[in-house]
């Protein structure tokens, strides 16, 4: 098999790929994690899992830094008519992408987001390489690239179309491949979580338990459970901080009145959420991805509500699952960038 790279913006995409490199490496091949700075402290979890053997090496791509560094100094010129080309050497000179040319242009390469510079820049840089696209979330199934804007960026832009429909992406691995659009569903391969962790072994997943809690601990219990997972709605300018404590606090209120309320909270939230929501919630960490829960097969919850998460769907121990839309608000039913 082809040695493997994964690139990562979230700690949900950096599980995944530990994962499905755990499997890859019985057949013997290297591994790169590449992460960006979509996600705070993604690189210090990439190297705990480097010195643990999860992967043969990592590197950071502060892509955050380079896009706004790219915007402020280029010009239209720059930005439009020749925005791949000066895209790349800002990656390339900001970072170091190019000491892993060699490993990367000989690999596999296994992308998430399929939208952005991050995909862009190796679809572009590295364009004999076979992609592979993994499970983003509710993004997958809901696409934002019309025919008319593929068909723009194709043959007028000269630049990838996104969501798997560019030629050297080969499959897309997603939990439920009947459900993507039509226009690339014949690549649809799927992705099995739980068959992954329960092939991992026990000794893996300790050491994937330790590296992902990093420390933190915390107690499930309780005669009735619901978790709300939040997102980062204010974070992300579509709504206000004041506004978005009221919207979870009203949905409580909705939805969880009888229940003992877990909260996991968006990484990339800086939300407090302690004694602001009208009850008392116990919040899971945020800094781990909420399917380590699926290795607590004994951990119930009889609800599970989010607005639109699609990790409401990654998680096996839930009865109930509610997922309550951008209709819910009227606020957030503006907001069609949410999906």
């Amino acid at each position: 098999m082809a040695n493997k790279v994964y690139v990562c913006g979230t700690l949900y995409h950096v599980f995944i790929s530990t994962l499905k490199n755990i499997e890859g490496k019985k057949s013997g091949n290297e591994s790169l994690l590449i992460v960006t700075d979509f996600t705070p402290k993604l690189d210090l979890i990439a190297q705990k899992l480097v010195n643990d053997g999860f992967f043969t090496s990592f590197i950071y791509l502060p892509l955050f830094k380079i896009r706004k560094k790219f915007r402020s100094e280029a010009g239209l010129f720059k930005r439009y008519a020749r925005r791949n080309k000066y895209l790349v050497e800002y990656i390339e000179n900001d970072s170091d992408i190019k000491k892993q040319h060699d490993f990367i242009s000989k690999s596999e390469i296994n992308l998430f987001s399929n939208l952005g510079p991050s995909s862009v820049y190796f679809l572009i840089r590295f364009k004999n390489n076979i992609f592979h696209q993994l499970e983003d979330g509710y993004r997958n199934y809901h696409p934002v690239v019309s025919n008319l804007k593929a068909f723009k960026r194709k043959y007028i832009l000269n630049t990838p179309q996104g969501e798997g429909r560019d030629s050297q992406i080969k499959t897309i691995e997603v939990q439920y491949p009947e459900k993507l659009p039509s226009v690339v569903r014949h690549k649809g391969v799927k992705l099995d979580i739980q068959w992954l962790i329960d092939s991992m072994g026990e000794d893996n997943k300790q050491k994937l338990l330790d590296t992902f809690t990093q420390g933190h601990t915390f107690s499930i219990d309780g005669h009735k459970k619901v978790i709300l997972i939040t997102q980062p709605l204010s974070e992300d300018r579509y709504i206000s901080e004041e506004y978005k404590i009221n919207l979870y606090k009203q949905i409580l209120n909705d939805h969880a009145k009888g229940y003992d309320v877990y909260i996991k909270a968006h990484p990339r939230e800086t939300t407090d959420y302690k004694d602001k929501l009208g009850v008392d919630v116990i919040e899971i960490p945020r800094n781990f991805p909420m399917e380590i829960l699926n290795f607590y097969p004994n951990i119930v919850f009889e609800k599970g509500i989010t607005i639109f998460s699609g990790a409401l769907n990654n998680l096996t121990n839930i009865k109930e699952r509610i997922f309550l839309g951008r209709d819910y608000d009227k606020k957030l039913l503006s907001k069609k960038a949410l999906l």
